[in-house]
């Protein structure tokens, strides 16, 4: 019986998943006590083929899906886990040698009673080792170790809970099937409404072995705004958390208004050329506009 499960869901990443469980080979920790669940959502890269071909200090437990999105994959590698401590982290999360280590000590000091919240490093470039392109800590804010937080810091890249957890309080929702907020969803479910405890492992280090462009940000910012209509419909109290709110709406009419300033600075943009503040104009800009066009086609 493995006493603690990390589930991985993926998706067309093989050469990153190929790594992260190379990672997860190299632990400081005992990992024949340690099952891996890979749950692949119908990758079409030879994922399946590379992963079992190769050899693994851990219990390997490979599920390929139907592709219902990130949620849904999560939720059937945790229903399927066989411990009752589980890591969530994805297919670009090199872990640290000491990484299920140090959740695993720090889930016992606690009873087994809390979430941990890890520490991700954003890097550089996409080079081996990790540790050489540290570019800035995913949470920019100082935080003290096992410093409790909020539900805002529920963030699936690096993050142990204990299964039932999930059995008392629901698993993600699966009607997020686009990019994100279905971990800021389940966070605000178990920490703001069952009061449950969330602390930090400053300790507890993976790296996000994936570098994204200004135009990939501004990409993403958009599918964020997509999706969060999903979690405002939701909980209507989260709207100014979320920016949605008169003056945010009133910035997006504004610069709506002027495409051709917007166009202008989105080929600055392309080109590297582009401020701070600008920058910080556009995404929300971006934002607004998923958000939008998402309700626009809901109404």
């Amino acid at each position: 019986m493995p006493v603690i499960s990390v589930v991985i869901g993926t998706f067309n990443l093989k050469d990153k998943l190929l790594k992260v469980l190379d990672s997860f080979n190299n632990q400081n920790f005992d990992m024949q006590k340690t099952e891996v669940i890979v749950v692949d959502s119908s990758s079409t890269d030879g994922t399946e083929n590379a992963v079992k071909k190769n050899k693994y200090r851990f219990k390997l437990n490979y599920l390929s899906v139907e592709n219902k999105g990130k949620a849904a994959a999560r939720n059937i590698g945790i229903k399927t886990a066989a411990s009752d401590i589980i890591i969530i982290t994805d297919a670009d999360m090199i872990a640290h040698t000491d990484y299920v280590k140090t959740h695993y000590d720090l889930q016992n000091k606690n009873k087994r009673e809390v979430i941990i919240q890890g520490k991700t490093w954003i890097l550089s470039e996409e080079k081996l080792p990790p540790e050489k392109y540290l570019r800035r800590p995913y949470i920019n804010k100082h935080l003290r170790d096992e410093q409790k937080l909020d539900f805002y810091y529920f963030l699936t890249g690096n993050l142990s809970l204990p299964k039932i957890l999930f059995e008392k309080h629901g698993y993600f929702d699966e009607n997020y099937t686009g990019y994100g907020w279905e971990d800021i969803d389940l966070g605000y479910r178990l920490i703001r409404k069952a009061k449950q405890k969330i602390i930090y492992a400053e300790n507890a280090v993976n790296y996000h072995f994936h570098v994204w462009s200004d135009m990939d940000e501004l990409q993403r910012r958009e599918k964020m705004g997509q999706s969060v209509v999903i979690l405002v419909n939701k909980y209507p109290e989260l709207k100014w958390f979320l920016g949605i709110n008169p003056l945010n709406r009133f910035l997006f009419l504004f610069l709506s208004k002027l495409q051709f300033l917007i166009d202008k600075w989105i080929e600055e943009t392309r080109v590297g050329g582009t401020g701070r503040y600008k920058k910080t104009l556009l995404r929300e800009f971006f934002y607004y506009r998923g958000y939008f066009r998402a309700i626009s086609i809901i109404h």
